[in-house]
């Protein structure tokens, strides 16, 4: 069943002889179910071997070539029109990050993506009517988009969403780029359309794509003028001029840097191949669905076994060696972007977490800037308010503030507030405040002002750091195979990723959470737990990869604790993701934007890790035994706490 039955998808089995290059309208899934093969996508190349899987966005060219393995591949087409219908910024999403990091991500979630391809696959045997084929490709692209934007905490609701206002932002930016790289593209004009500050929109584009506009644009041309070498004639310099580069040395330039080789080497070199094994290189075999269903079903990670479902974990109180320091450093800083800052709610969750986790110091970023000094809610008062809370809460607040010579709103912002502040509030807070002053060119204008803030905050008694570009947190879930907890903790955190997209509490919450509270020395850990002691108390934490849930399973562990003597008291703190995640209850992003102040608190009250104590004695020598059940969506906290 293909396009022509479904309007969605079509699979088909290929393999490679020689090298291939082509582009084709509908995004590909391509699956390794044998052997190995090279791909070219942009200006990467990989190896993949079976098992692998990479998304290769529509209209991108890629080049698939042999190695000396047979090779089998799967390849699944998805129909554009469907998808944007669907998530219109699908595009957008795939083009935002390099295929590296993509194909990292793409290959830590395969199992799922895999196993919704081969439902797909069956219900394309069965000729199972649109609606569930609908349905199921629905689950399908989502499990792609998941693996892009792993803020995403609903993956299954109806409230389910792709972007929010800054990406949003940033998405029509780039959509912008891709519909327009051929004519004269001025930042100033996008930022005019988007109401926003060039020096904003320029910042925020360089801080989520990692890319500052000039270079993603030079890309985009090269990348178009990548196909202008392999399928025409034209000279080097009218596929300059046709892919916007105004003089062909401009082109040549950025063509190297992207390639690693010049125009006229990569048409000499690729154009043969192009011109010889596109048609030649790869052939489609003429294979039933059952048998692609059979070659997916192959390579499907298999969910681990767990014959040994009874564990023993065996703890010397006596004898315990510290084998490691668990660094605390991660809750030295906590970060918020400031334009969230104006909403009372979001006000109510650093109260929250401070509550729950206790961090030493908040990070508020862009507190000062015009996208937060012009929403309705601020004001000087407001201004104040927030700064007093921060103050209030926090033995640190670190300031952000951003300053260039084309646009000092920032910091000329910060300066008015500084000096109304503390006309009205204690001067001693001055020492509890850390500006870090970003800077956004070297201009001596901009220098010039920022002396003149420095100064300021001197005669304030207020620190500051001076920063060329200032790093704002990157988000590390996913990134570490083993060990989650121990490279997890590191680093400072975001508040947004503590917070499901509807604005509960979240499984990483949690997990921060319990987390706090383990001591630093570390006198046993495994796979998926830990156990730490801070004088004569004990803390245990089970997990799963800490946030990462992946096997359901259960294990039925056993503690046992040698020469335990005293009165102990027992508390046991369980946290299960799929049944005490409130964001997986609430669907309706209409009921969600009307809840009430009060309704928000009772909802939030519900989702909770359920909690028991327990009293226990023992005499001097004497052993304890704890039977604990856990399965893999759950966390688990016992604190052992002397008397």
């Amino acid at each position: 069943m293909g396009f022509e039955e479904n309007g969605m998808i079509y699979l088909n089995q290929n393999s490679i002889i020689g090298q291939t290059f082509h582009w084709h309208d509908e995004l590909e899934l391509l699956i390794v179910v044998e052997g190995s093969l090279d791909l070219k996508v942009g200006y990467e190349w990989f190896s993949l071997k079976a098992g692998d899987i990479m998304l290769i966005n529509s209209d991108e060219i890629h080049s698939m070539k042999e190695t000396e393995e047979k090779n089998t591949i799967v390849c699944v087409y998805i129909d554009c029109n469907a998808s944007y219908e669907k998530y219109p910024d699908f595009y957008e999403i795939v083009a935002f990050w390099p295929y590296s990091e993509a194909f990292h991500k793409l290959n830590q979630r395969k199992q799922g993506i895999l196993e919704h391809v081969n439902v797909l696959a069956v219900l394309m045997e069965q000729n199972a009517d649109k609606e569930r084929i609908m349905g199921q490709f629905d689950a399908f692209l989502k499990s792609l988009i998941y693996c892009y934007r792993l803020d995403i905490t609903d993956l299954n609701g109806a409230a389910f969403q792709v972007t929010d206002e800054k990406m949003d932002v940033i998405y029509r930016t780039i959509k912008y780029l891709y519909s327009n790289y051929d004519h004269k593209v001025n930042l100033q004009e996008i930022s005019e359309q988007e109401y926003l500050s060039l020096f904003y929109l320029s910042h925020k584009f360089k801080d989520i794509t990692g890319y500052s506009f000039r270079d993603w644009l030079n890309f985009v041309r090269v990348e178009k003028a990548e196909k202008l070498l392999l399928d025409t004639s034209l000279p080097i310099t009218e596929i300059a001029y046709q892919c916007g580069f105004s003089d062909v040395r401009y082109f040549n330039k950025h063509f190297t840097k992207w390639y690693k080789i010049s125009p006229n080497k990569y048409r000499k070199l690729f154009r043969e191949s192009y011109e010889t094994n596109d048609n030649a290189g790869r052939f489609e075999e003429q294979v039933s669905m059952s048998e692609i269903i059979h070659r997916i079903e192959s390579i499907v990670p298999k969910v681990k076994d767990n014959q040994d479902t009874k564990k023993e974990i065996l703890v010397d109180l006596e004898g315990a060696a510290v084998i490691e320091r668990l660094d605390p450093s991660w809750k030295e800083q906590l970060w918020c972007g400031s334009a969230n800052l104006m909403k009372h709610r979001k006000l109510k969750q650093i109260e929250e977490a401070q509550n729950d986790i206790g961090f030493k110091a908040m990070i508020a970023d862009e507190l000062f800037s015009a996208e937060v000094q012009q929403t309705d809610d601020a004001s000087m008062r407001e201004l104040h308010g927030i700064l007093h809370f921060l103050l209030g809460a926090f033995a640190k607040v670190y300031l952000i503030v951003g300053c260039g010579k084309k646009d000092q709103y920032e910091i000329d912002t910060a300066e008015e507030s500084l000096r109304s502040f503390f006309r009205f509030y204690p001067k001693g807070r001055a020492a509890q405040m850390e500006f870090k002053i970003h800077m956004a060119d070297n201009e001596p204008e901009t220098q010039e002002r920022i002396d003149a803030f420095t100064s300021l905050l001197d005669s304030l008694n207020v620190r500051h750091k001076q920063y060329e570009q200032y790093k704002r947190p990157v988000d590390k879930r996913g990134n570490f195979q083993t060990d989650y907890i121990t490279n997890m903790v590191d680093g400072e955190i975001r508040i947004d990723w503590l917070y499901s997209k509807i604005g509960f509490k979240n499984n990483l919450y949690y997990f921060y959470s319990f987390l706090s509270q383990l001591g630093e020395a570390v006198i046993a850990k495994g796979e998926n737990y830990i156990i730490t002691r801070k004088e004569d108390n004990v803390q245990i934490l089970f997990h799963s990869g800490g946030t990462k849930f992946q096997y359901p399973r259960e294990i039925q562990y056993k503690l046992v604790f040698k020469n335990l003597s005293g009165s102990y008291k027992l508390a046991h703190y369980m946290w299960a993701s799929e049944r005490d995640d409130i964001s997986t209850f609430i669907k309706n992003p209409k009921v969600i934007a009307h809840l009430s102040d009060r309704e928000y608190e009772m909802i939030n009250r519900a989702s909770v890790p359920t909690v028991s104590v327990d009293y226990i004695q023992r005499e001097q020598g004497q052993d304890f035994e704890l039977d604990l059940p856990l399965a893999a969506t759950t966390m688990l906290l016992t604190l052992l706490i002397k008397l």
